[in-house]
């Protein structure tokens, strides 16, 4: 198979993406190239990117920005001598880059917000959604915000998060919770998302960067609207172990690997007494 069997694919199933004007493309190499292995990962990031050269993988699947910008598109980028040689060695190397967001974002059951549901352990039916189903509202057991925070952690720290910001009250209860999708958490839409018996989200669910505390959160607290906030690439990584057994369903010929990152930050905490 040949990278642009990939695309097609994703082409081909992404009836929702708009292909004209999509962030979903190659972002380096021939995408003619015969596929000898594939990397999946939240980014193309330079030391995940030679971990998978060294593993025999020549087409790298990326959700996110190779170059740091959401469409790889500034050319200002390049006069940064370190992002000018990353992608001197992408090109050294022949690796090709396909970045897989726009469709897989919200491809149904795989994607990001559904795998992200599942990996909370968020059960029963959606109670609803906007209509680029970049939002969920679902219902969860009765709860404050202080014990769903800390149930979530408990799921997360397999991941690299073991812990979960809060913005407002821990001790309201919660029975609705909104989920974003990466940093599709835009506060206000997630915050008019109804049931339909027209009840709005106890609390949201977002990521660091789909939010903004000056912005977001002030406007949640003066709202009494708890806010619990993960980093964006944790939020995104259970997708991304999906998009690889994806892969690995639909072109079983070719060995798919998938290279975790997880939370892009590390907690330092202050030694007690």
């Amino acid at each position: 198979m040949r990278a642009l069997d990939i695309d097609q694919h994703m082409r081909d199933v992404g009836t929702w993406v708009d292909w004209s004007n999509t962030v979903d493309t190659f972002k380096s190499g021939d995408p003619r190239m015969d596929v000898c292995g594939i990397a999946v990962a939240w980014q193309s990031q330079w030391p995940t990117l030679k971990a998978a050269h060294a593993a025999g993988c020549n087409v790298f699947i990326t959700h996110e920005p190779t170059y740091y910008v959401h469409r790889d598109d500034d050319p200002g980028s390049f006069a940064d001598d370190h992002t000018a040689a990353k992608r001197a060695w992408l090109a050294e190397t022949g690796m090709v880059v396909y970045r897989c967001h726009d469709v897989w974002d919200v491809m149904p059951t795989h994607g990001i917000r559904d795998s992200w549901a599942c990996g909370l352990g968020l059960e029963g039916p959606l109670l609803a959604e906007d209509e680029r189903r970049w939002y969920g509202l679902f219902g969860v057991p009765s709860q404050t915000v202080h014990d769903l925070a800390q149930g979530f952690a408990a799921r997360l720290s397999a991941i690299g998060q073991d812990q979960v910001q809060v913005v407002g009250d821990l001790t309201r209860t919660v029975e609705r919770l909104a989920i974003g999708t990466g940093a599709a958490c835009c506060v206000p839409d997630m915050a008019r998302l109804r049931d339909q018996e027209g009840r709005y989200p106890d609390a949201l669910l977002v990521t660091d960067d789909g939010m903004s505390f000056w912005r977001d959160g002030s406007w949640a607290l003066d709202r009494g609207l708890p806010l619990l906030v993960v980093n964006h690439a944790t939020a995104e990584e259970w997708g991304m172990r999906s998009l690889a057994e994806y892969l690995k369903a639909h072109f079983p010929g070719v060995p798919v690997q998938h290279f975790p990152q997880g939370c892009q930050y590390q907690s330092v905490r202050a030694v007690a007494g």
